[in-house]
Formats: C-alpha cells, structure tokens, sequence
C-alpha cells in the first residue's frame, strides 16, 4: 500500500499563532542584568563610553531578528561568557528592546 503525504504552506500564519515578540522566550529585564554583568565592560573597552557602540554605529550589522540572536550566540561562545540559551535570548530581547525594535 501506498502512503500518500500532503504539505501545506500556509502564506500567512493564523492571527492566533502570531507571536507579536521577536524573542518570546526572552526575558528583557534579565537580559539587562546579563548584559550589564556580562557584556558590557568588553563592549566599553572595545567600543568604548558606554559599550552601546556595537548596537548604535552606522551602518548596523544587525538586520533582523534572528542575525541579533545569531550575534549574542557568538559573542558568548567566543568570549566563553557561558549563558544558557534563555540568558542569551533575554539579551537579545533587551537589546531589541533598547535599540532595534524588530517584531
């Protein structure tokens, strides 16, 4: 017997499986917190007055939301800072909350 598979793309998805947040599972409070423990020193050093430079400077290398998770991601493997992923995904809330406003 033959089994027959159908896929469905849906061009939209249903108003209620939207998810208004670009980081739903973030936590922006905690994310600053992080940030400020973990983040911000090397930033001001690098970048420096008050470590924003990454997030401010012209022309942005962060295009959407998913590049801004991909950039708090390899900024904590390569400085081994040792975040779990909801300590990075609130990071990227608060950043994207601060400074980007993706949806």
């Amino acid at each position: 017997m033959r089994a027959i598979f159908f896929v469905v793309v849906l061009a939209a998805a249903p108003a209620w499986a939207a998810q208004p947040d670009a980081f739903p599972f973030g936590d922006p409070k905690l994310g600053q917190k992080v940030l400020e423990a973990k983040c911000t020193g090397c930033h001001a050093a690098r970048f420096g007055g008050d470590g924003s430079g990454p997030y401010t400077r012209s022309p942005r290398r962060v295009t959407s939301a998913a590049s801004l998770l991909a950039w708090v991601q390899r900024c904590n493997a390569g400085n081994r800072l040792n975040l779990n992923g909801e300590e990075e995904e609130s990071v990227a809330a608060w950043l994207n909350e601060a400074y980007y406003q993706f949806k």
